[in-house]
């Protein structure tokens, strides 16, 4: 981990020298110290949802995952309204979590996944929506 932190700063005080002392949002990328890739997907279709996450962190590091899934349906304000969560915590560094869900009606919905990747008690937590899938 301590490599991991010591290559950041270094790609941030090369970017300082190469590029000046302004540094534009878009060459500034997100790390994650845990985590190495995450998804959450849907598929819908008549009155089923299947809910589907992953998670990917670093073997040796990563301890444990926590999965927070949440389906939700669009209102026509746009908003978004719950209509079930799941939850489940995998001990590995890599994960995945598939849910269904029977007797949705027509509309437009989303899976909303949080993840909590710990490496021993730290942890750092990140959200990931899916597409938006229309039944």
């Amino acid at each position: 981990m301590i490599k991991k932190i010591i290559s950041l700063m270094l790609v941030c005080v090369i970017s300082v020298f190469i590029f000046g002392s302004t540094v534009s949002a878009v060459q500034i990328t997100t790390y994650s110290l845990y985590t190495y890739s995450t998804s959450s997907k849907l598929m819908a279709s008549q009155t089923t949802a299947v809910c589907t996450s992953t998670a990917i962190g670093y073997s040796g590091e990563t301890t444990k995952i926590v999965f927070n899934q949440t389906l939700q349906k669009k209102t026509s304000s746009g908003s978004w309204n719950n209509v079930d969560g799941w939850s489940k915590t995998v001990y590995s560094y890599k994960g995945s979590v598939s849910n269904t869900k029977q007797g949705i009606s027509s509309g437009t919905y989303r899976l909303k996944t949080v993840f909590k990747v710990y490496a021993g008690s730290s942890f750092e937590e990140m959200t990931k929506y899916s597409t938006e899938e229309t039944i």
